[in-house]
């Protein structure tokens, strides 16, 4: 059990880290061309966190990239993000869908083609996470230009580009983790006991 709990909260570090700085690179390569930058691969890689074991780990995914984005707002200006509203809790939710969303289908095609699986998860994610978003900034941030050019570029350049790569990486990203982690493919609503 100790041993476990180890291994969890390392690999928590291990994944925070990860995000940091792929969060950190992404928005540094596209903040002279798109801001917010779109997060093309930190998206897939929360995804793949929230996908990868059980429902009670779910929220790890969303919540590490909700927190890396929050604190990231703060060091390059983008003031939508620093409530934690708008820049975390939409996340969370996003993550702990996403795994439901993975197990419906995973249950529907009774385990089947389960790279197709991962990815029609994502895609249904990557929507939600896009409306949560946005709804959030709908109710939390005031309007104005900054706000409506927010709005276009998510919806035009973002959206699209974290949509596709989501759906190509994700099942990918699921595969190593599992690999790495030792974590059985397909596992129930109710955890199970490590």
């Amino acid at each position: 059990m100790k041993r476990n709990a180890a291994h969890t909260v390392a690999f928590i570090g291990v994944m925070t880290a990860l995000m940091a700085v792929v969060l950190t690179l992404e928005t540094y390569v596209f903040i002279y061309f798109i801001k917010p930058s779109p997060a093309f691969l930190s998206i897939p890689l929360f995804i793949a966190l929230s996908m990868y074991g059980g429902w009670k780990r779910s929220f790890i995914g969303g919540t590490i990239f909700g927190a890396c984005s929050f604190v990231l707002s703060f060091i390059v200006g983008y003031t939508v993000f620093y409530n934690p509203l708008i820049s975390v809790l939409p996340r969370t939710l996003a993550g702990v869908a996403g795994y439901f969303i993975l197990h419906g289908l995973t249950v529907l095609t009774k385990g089947r083609a389960k790279d197709v699986v991962r990815s029609v998860a994502a895609a249904f994610t990557v929507i939600l996470h896009t409306v949560l978003v946005l709804g959030a900034m709908e109710i939390f941030a005031s309007g104005g230009a900054f706000f409506d050019t927010v709005w276009q570029t998510i919806i035009g350049v973002n959206f699209l580009s974290e949509f596709v790569c989501a759906i190509l990486l994700t099942p990918v990203l699921v595969r190593v983790m599992k690999k790495y982690t030792k974590t059985p493919d397909l596992l129930p609503l109710r955890e199970t006991k490590e």
